[in-house]
């Protein structure tokens, strides 16, 4: 979310980056000015966050775990997050899609959890942690590290927890790219929302699908119809997680995650893909 053309490279040289680095080629002011602002990614809201807690004296991450990894009871949670705390579930998606605490906002820890997590989350706004047994730490230190510190515990014993309370319960449905592809062949077909960025958007996509970046997907939540099944679809499976408990979390609950994504859909060699050279 940094830039676009980020290299996974730790370290490098001027010679290196002045031979691969796009940026750094032969070109006027004009063009390298055209090159550098063209195509960036929007800034997450938590920069400007993270830059504002940086002006200010702050507790150290190692008192912020002491005092903000709390075991709490399910009971706890709950009152919880009905008076004041958010609680963010980063199982992996299918774990959350299985059962979920209704409410609860998913971010898979596997994935670009900080990022996501510091997009989709309030700012100001105590956390409650669901995670597997042990993950806890590892959840909490990241949230941490973009200044989303304002931890209240997590639940103690993880998500086995909610097997107690099937009230709290709730499941999001996953469907295959093939039973996708017959759906809307329907008289009533699903609409596929695809919450990928617009660069991979505009390379490729789904014929006929909507378009919400999941980093607009609350602003724009007008957007998604109400009387209509709706199959979320991103590149490969995290994102539309996201998005899908973002959606339930807001009473759109006629839904569906495709798994595996754009990259399932063409891996079984399905039509309907628009192509930047089509």
């Amino acid at each position: 979310m940094c830039g676009k053309n980020l290299s996974t490279d730790t370290v490098s040289t001027i010679g290196a980056q002045r031979q691969w680095n796009y940026a750094l080629q032969p070109m006027s002011k004009e063009a390298f000015i055209r090159l550098v602002t063209s195509d960036q990614p929007e800034v997450p809201a938590y920069f400007a966050y993270d830059a504002r807690l940086n002006r200010r004296e702050r507790p150290t991450l190692t008192d912020v775990l002491h005092h903000g990894l709390m075991p709490l009871t399910l009971d706890d949670v709950v009152r919880q997050m009905n008076s004041v705390a958010q609680v963010v579930d980063v199982r992996d998606p299918e774990a959350f899609e299985t059962a979920y605490l209704v409410g609860s906002i998913h971010v898979g820890l596997q994935g670009n959890f900080a990022t996501w997590a510091g997009t989709v989350l309030a700012q100001d706004t105590p956390i409650i942690v669901i995670a597997d047994p042990g993950k806890e730490v590892e959840a909490a230190m990241c949230l941490g590290r973009i200044g989303f510190d304002q931890m209240l515990g997590y639940l103690e014993g993880g998500a086995q927890t909610l097997q107690a309370r099937p009230d709290l319960v709730r499941r999001i449905a996953r469907i295959t790219a093939a039973d996708l592809a017959a759906a809307l062949g329907d008289v009533q077909p699903p609409v596929v929302l695809d919450v990928r960025g617009p660069g991979e958007r505009a390379s490729k996509h789904l014929a006929g699908s909507l378009h919400i970046p999941l980093n607009r997907l609350v602003r724009q939540l007008h957007m998604v119809p109400r009387d209509r099944h709706v199959v979320l679809q991103c590149a490969g499976g995290y994102r539309s997680a996201i998005a899908a408990s973002i959606l339930a979390q807001h009473g759109i609950t006629d839904i569906a995650d495709l798994v595996g994504g754009l990259a399932a859909w063409e891996a079984a060699g399905l039509d309907r893909v628009v192509t930047m050279a089509s």
